[in-house]
């Protein structure tokens, strides 16, 4: 069998995420709590990605939005996390991503995510509304206003757009994702096979994996 690992002494990773995704909440909580990780924060907007590759958001599928939503609180119950959802949602992320993006929040930037996190997901704030992020800032200790002007500034706008083409480029399909090296991880319940694969004990077989994509042809659409 041949293992899957990471590049060595790899113990880092790009972590892209929207604030319209529970799962991407999740992920954070975790991720933040290891400090022998180095987390690069990736803002994206998740809508160009699902564009991207021609997926609905769970949104637009209702029996999916229901069954998520049922995954949270189960999740949430199981791990004992604090739980709820924005106070309306979807909603325009947006005004939230400028706002921790690295040229946005430069050394703040991881403090800026959490308020904005425990923000939505846990005290039920809009944010989608510009008033109320300012507002968690400036409750939060940050320099709301000096943030808010740099989250329109030119640099603001060429970095989420770049980092939605990095991720684009990186297979990156939806949202919460974790790229190490060129490997990628999608969903909170990925990180167990992140771990492994940073720690070089990645249950990957690479050899199978390349012999069954190269031997399985896919099936065509067929219509009902």
């Amino acid at each position: 069998m041949t293992l899957g690992h990471p590049p060595k002494s790899m113990k880092e990773l790009n972590f892209y995420f929207d604030f319209l995704s529970p799962f991407s909440y999740f992920a954070w909580l975790e991720l933040s709590q290891n400090p022998e990780l180095k987390i690069h924060f990736k803002p994206v907007a998740l809508g160009p990605l699902l564009n991207h590759w021609g997926i609905k958001g769970p949104g637009e599928v209702q029996p999916k939005r229901e069954f998520l939503l049922k995954q949270c609180l189960r999740y949430a119950a199981k791990n004992k996390i604090e739980f709820t959802t924005p106070k309306t949602h979807p909603f325009n992320s947006l005004y939230a991503l400028r706002l921790c993006l690295k040229s946005t929040a430069g050394e703040l930037q991881s403090e800026v995510i959490k308020a904005l996190w425990l923000a939505g997901w846990q005290a039920r704030i809009d944010m989608g509304e510009p008033d109320e992020l300012l507002r968690v800032l400036r409750e939060a200790g940050l320099p709301s206003e000096e943030l808010y002007e740099k989250s329109f500034s030119k640099e603001a706008k060429v970095e989420l757009k770049a980092n939605i083409q990095e991720a684009i480029s990186l297979g990156v399909f939806g949202v919460p994702s974790m790229v190490v090296g060129q490997e990628l991880f999608w969903g909170n319940d990925a990180l167990e096979n992140m771990y492994a694969y940073l720690n070089g004990k990645d249950l990957l077989d690479e050899q199978k994996l390349r012999d069954l994509l190269d031997s399985t042809p896919r099936a065509a659409a067929q219509s009902l």
